[in-house]
């Protein structure tokens, strides 16, 4: 035999030695194969587990699946069944058979290999299956309108969505008489066209602009829009001229891509932003406002003698949806006698403000008057010491009422917050509240106290607001009587110098929000005030005579001030419930409030305060003493 053929025949030995080993291998180690499957089939199991729990943790939050997560675990279904199925059969077989010990022991080990592979695939979900769930949209979260048989409505619709469709048209004007439905048409033409948009923005403005809180709300809508996608603005209800450019909106030739959506009273404010369309909104024709009376009451079928009431208290609300829904609310399920008295209230002139009853004021007040809680009534009222547009919260408005004696002697200020809850429903269902839109997560804050306002904001737990033309009628009533009520919020007063003879007869004031950095230096006259509400302005200082003639009063809250001393005039006010002192961050020293015996709340957050001072042990009357976020507050003394 030559060399050459030695050669061949020894690799060729070689090589069916090493098949033979192979399958000799697979034989004797069948066993140990098949247990290595086995265990690794019990791994991939207990990571299954693990990455469900994630996706049950995942989901409760809301939050989006990260791609491939489901096809994962439907895999893993598969790789453990199959396993399960292997190895109930293997445990069956008599494997005396060579060959079944071959095909078990190299099923075993490819199915290992791929059951490995799966395990490595999937380390990432066992920390991590989901996207952060996102906001949702204002168009996601808002309830279509039934606008059938309400033409006027409709057309208005499809001609405000045909203007933001033309490509030559940017900014388009919605004006109309308040409660005349132009917030409403707004939000249907962002439900209507939202997946025209890859976001879309919705922003109340009032009339009092804050610049600030509008560019953060527009911020991330802004980027996009400067990266070519197509965004819709909604700036409702817009009192006065604004300058787009120092909201941080993005407009003109170059930014077609945005389209922005007007909603006022005026159609003057409409033509100052450039409005290329400016719509108006007509009240509802007679029949369509009966339509939408007889939706709101519930009501298709009528007794001769209430429709003929019915549809003389549909004239009175002159076509104006929102008076509509609000009278509608208040008659409805009434006997006809409450419809009679309601229509002749409507029908009466109105004392003082005509101008009062051409906006709408007393349908609206109808509501306020047939509302059967007089909880609900008092806390209604309360509302309106907040600045317009402002949102109020629960624990604030429990606070008040708490302190005020408004509820009959609760048990608890936990049991005193589910009455207010159910007053604050019966308010919404009325139309005379509305909830807050928590659609905005802003992206960013540039302090750190604003970081903290929207913590104590969560805190609230319910936020809610008024209407302005609810708020406008609340103030109408409360400027009246026996109850009167001063109410400055959010108005740039820089110092309070009040008349003294006109504000002697108020029960209540309030100046919340207005800049004011000075308060008068003398003895005010106010035998009748039992809340005074000074909260967020810039006091530093408060006069040592300032309170001596406030001793009726039970609610006092000075919070996001600066002040750094007390007032000795604030040991005078013996009937005292309520003080919140938060957010005066220079504050330390307040063992001056040890004689305010009645004292049943004090809130003291956000205070440089360090040490509780033992006079404090002489409120014995207290149920709440706030001091979260007073990080430096290192003992209550004894």
């Amino acid at each position: 035999m030559s060399e050459a053929a030695n050669v061949v025949v020894g690799k060729v030995v070689d090589l069916l030695f090493g098949v033979a080993k192979k399958e000799i291998s697979y034989i004797c180690n069948c066993s140990e194969n098949v247990e290595k499957y086995k265990n690794e089939a019990e791994n991939l199991s207990g990571m299954k587990g693990r990455v469900q729990q994630q996706i049950d943790l995942a989901k409760s939050k809301g939050e989006v699946l990260l791609e491939g997560v489901e096809e994962w675990m439907k895999k893993a279904d598969v790789n453990i069944s199959d396993a399960t199925e292997f190895i109930n059969q293997e445990a069956q077989e008599k494997r005396f058979h060579l060959c079944t010990l071959r095909r078990c022991s190299k099923t075993a080990i490819k199915k290992t290999f791929s059951l490995q592979q799966h395990q490595e695939n999937g380390k990432g979900f066992e920390t991590c299956v989901s996207l952060p769930a996102q906001s949702a949209r204002f168009t996601d979260l808002y309830q279509r309108k039934n606008l059938d048989n309400i033409d006027t409505q409709k057309s208005i619709l499809e001609e405000i969505i045909r203007a933001i469709e033309d490509d030559t048209v940017q900014i388009v004007g919605i004006n109309g008489l308040g409660g005349v439905g132009k917030t409403t048409l707004a939000s249907e033409v962002a439900k209507e066209i939202k997946n025209q948009f890859a976001d879309n923005v919705f922003i109340t403005v009032s009339r009092t602009v804050d610049v600030k809180i509008i560019q953060e709300k527009v911020g991330v809508a802004a980027r996009r829009i400067m990266n070519g996608e197509k965004v819709l603005i909604i700036l409702d209800d817009v009192w006065e001229e604004l300058k787009l450019e120092e909201l941080g909106i993005p407009y003109g030739s170059e930014y077609m891509n945005c389209k922005i959506l007007l909603t006022s009273r005026s159609r003057d404010v409409c033509a100052a932003m450039n409005a290329q369309k400016n719509i108006s909104v007509s009240p509802l024709q007679e029949e369509e406002a009966w339509t939408l009376f007889e939706r709101v009451v519930g009501k298709s079928e009528w007794e001769d003698t209430l429709k003929e009431v019915a549809l003389k208290i549909v004239k009175e609300c002159g076509g104006l949806p929102l008076f509509i829904q609000a009278v509608g609310k208040a008659l409805k399920d009434k006997e006809i006698k409450i419809w009679e008295a309601a229509l002749r209230r409507l029908q009466a002139p109105m004392d003082g403000d005509v101008s009062y009853k051409k906006e709408g004021i007393l349908q609206l007040k109808l509501s306020y008057d047939y509302l059967e809680d007089e909880v609900a009534k008092s806390l209604f009222l309360l509302c309106s010491m907040f600045p317009e547009d402002g949102n109020i919260g629960l624990k604030t408005l429990t606070h008040y009422g708490l302190a005020l004696g408004i509820f009959n002697n609760p048990d608890s200020i936990h049991d005193t917050k589910y009455i207010v809850q159910l007053a604050v429903e019966s308010l919404k269902s009325s139309f005379l509240l509305l909830p807050v839109d928590y659609n905005y997560s802003f992206q960013s804050r540039l302090e750190e106290e604003e970081e903290e306002e929207e913590e104590e904001e969560e805190e609230e737990e319910v936020l809610f607001k008024m209407h302005d033309l609810v708020r406008d009628m609340a103030l109408f009533i409360t400027s009246k009587g026996n109850e009167k009520f001063k109410v400055q919020s959010k108005e740039s007063l820089a110092e309070w110098i009040p008349k003294v003879d006109s504000i002697k007869s108020y029960k209540k004031i309030s100046l919340m929000e207005s800049k004011i950095c000075k308060l008068p230096d003398y003895e005010l006259d106010l035998p009748y005030l039992d809340t005074f509400l000074i909260q967020m302005n810039e006091l530093s200082i408060v006069p040592d005579e300032f309170f001596r003639g406030m001793k009726e009063l039970k609610v006092l809250d000075m919070s996001g001030n600066n002040i750094s001393s007390l007032p000795q005039s604030l040991t005078q006010l013996t009937k005292l419930h309520l003080l919140d002192l938060s957010g005066n961050r220079s504050l330390c020293e307040i063992s001056l409030l040890g004689g305010l015996s009645c004292l049943e709340i004090l809130k003291l957050r956000r205070t440089g305060i360090i040490n509780i001072p033992e006079e404090i042990g002489q409120l014995t009357n207290l149920r709440l003493l706030d001091v979260y976020f007073s990080h430096y507050v290192g003992r209550i003394a004894c």
